[in-house]
């Protein structure tokens, strides 16, 4: 039986905290095989960006293609995109062959840890006019709502249920808000699904800065829906429930988020920098090793 296929595109992020070196290592962790596509190329290390370097639209499309013209994908996650003309481009790639990319999530990477602007004002257009009809599951901030929806920062529970609801009305099925920006000891992420409303706390994890965190849980979540797809194919759906069921979002979500606890946690005593502070990464593979 082979393992599920999952598809990143987004940016290579010098450092490997985030971007598709994130995303690799979590497929690879959650037991899915990865491939990839480039976006762009960042230079960062955990004191900042140092340069965004965009990839030709073309060379963004001519791999999406190698890669769906071959390879049995399960599920797709789609991060930094940098352009209105790279968004066009995968767009154009979704709606040739939409049946070819499996369960499509769409993280919309706009902004990085140190503010570092990574998308057009008119990519950003181009994403809320014409990707998100085309996506099963998008994870934002809330930055990102508000910027998507052009509209205030929100301030309260209900006023991010209010933009997820937005959101999903413009055509993913699923829509989650993390909600990092509201002040408390516990974030509360809201979930818009297919049965409902869900809100999901974790205590904050105190003394530590992480740069990452969700490019790990949306590609966590497309991992863990790729495996209902390998289920389906071996006849058998496990713990995660039946394929299209309410409760499918919520349980993968959590899932993801206690992935990314725990890749926070695991990591708090690493020292991979020569000097102190800074955005440092996750432990992408406690599953393998958790020395």
């Amino acid at each position: 039986m082979r393992p599920p296929l999952v598809l990143t595109i987004a940016g290579s992020e010098a450092d490997g905290a985030a971007g598709v070196q994130a995303d690799l290592k979590t497929f690879t962790a959650l037991g899915s095989y990865g491939a990839s596509a480039l976006t762009m190329v960042v230079s960062v290390n955990p004191q900042g960006v140092r340069g965004v370097h965009p990839l030709p639209p073309e060379v963004v499309r001519s791999q999406i293609d190698a890669v769906a013209d071959e390879l049995l994908l399960d599920g797709t996650k789609i991060g930094s995109l940098g352009s209105a003309a790279v968004v066009a481009e995968v767009v154009a790639a979704l709606r040739a062959r939409r049946d070819r990319f499996g369960t499509v999530v769409l993280d919309p990477v706009m902004v990085a840890a140190d503010g570092t602007a990574l998308i057009s004002a008119e990519g950003a257009t181009a994403i809320e006019r014409d990707l998100l009809p085309l996506v099963d599951v998008l994870v934002l901030t809330m930055v990102e709502a508000a910027q998507l929806l052009r509209r205030a920062l929100a301030t309260t529970i209900e006023e991010m249920r209010e933009q997820a609801l937005a959101l999903a009305a413009k055509g993913p099925g699923s829509v989650l808000i993390t909600g990092g920006a509201l002040p408390g000891e516990d974030v509360v992420d809201l979930l818009v699904h297919p049965g409902g409303t869900d809100l999901l706390r974790a205590r904050r994890v105190a003394g530590r800065s992480v740069r990452g965190a969700g490019t790990t849980l949306s590609a966590a979540i497309t991992a863990q829906l790729a495996r209902i797809a390998e289920f389906d194919r071996a006849g058998e759906l496990e713990e995660i429930g039946e394929k299209g069921s309410a409760d499918d979002m919520p349980t993968i979500v959590a899932s993801a988020r206690e992935f990314v606890a725990s890749a926070t946690e695991n990591a708090q005593d690493w020292r991979l920098t020569r000097t102190r502070g800074g955005h440092g990464p996750l432990n992408h593979l406690i599953t393998l090793d958790n020395r």
